[in-house]
């Protein structure tokens, strides 16, 4: 059973603009400090950074919340895997959060075409 979706459009240039105007700052601001290491490595760091802001926001939404507690960009950690599948994780008050609201899964992904990104998430309810 679906508990709720969310999907988030994007312009990267916007992104872009955001990193050139507040560099690192920017990046703490959204990333978690695992998305970080992993931002280090990455060839694409505007795209890296599109898609973890783009999918925490359609996680938000998904949860029928928006970016308010528990449910904060530092809450949410979306992890590409060896093949590129983003592996989400939540710290322990949106675990905490996710399991008082019987929600079991949660699932992201991304497309994107030229200079926009879509995200889009799906939480599952548990039971």
């Amino acid at each position: 059973m679906i508990f709720g979706i969310g999907l988030d459009l994007l312009d990267m240039a916007r992104v872009e603009r955001l990193f050139d105007k507040y560099g690192d700052r920017f990046v703490d601001h959204v990333l978690t400090a695992e998305e970080n290491q992993q931002y280090q490595g990455a060839r694409r760091k505007i795209h890296y950074l599109a898609t973890r802001f783009s999918g925490k926001e359609a996680i938000s939404k998904a949860l029928g919340t928006g970016l308010r507690a528990p449910v904060t960009l530092h809450s949410i950690s979306i992890i590409s895997n060896e093949i590129g599948k983003p592996d989400l994780f939540f710290d322990l008050k949106l675990k905490q959060y996710l399991n008082e609201n019987h929600v079991g899964s949660v699932f992201v992904s991304f497309s994107h075409e030229g200079s926009l990104l879509s995200a889009y998430a799906i939480a599952e309810a548990s039971g």
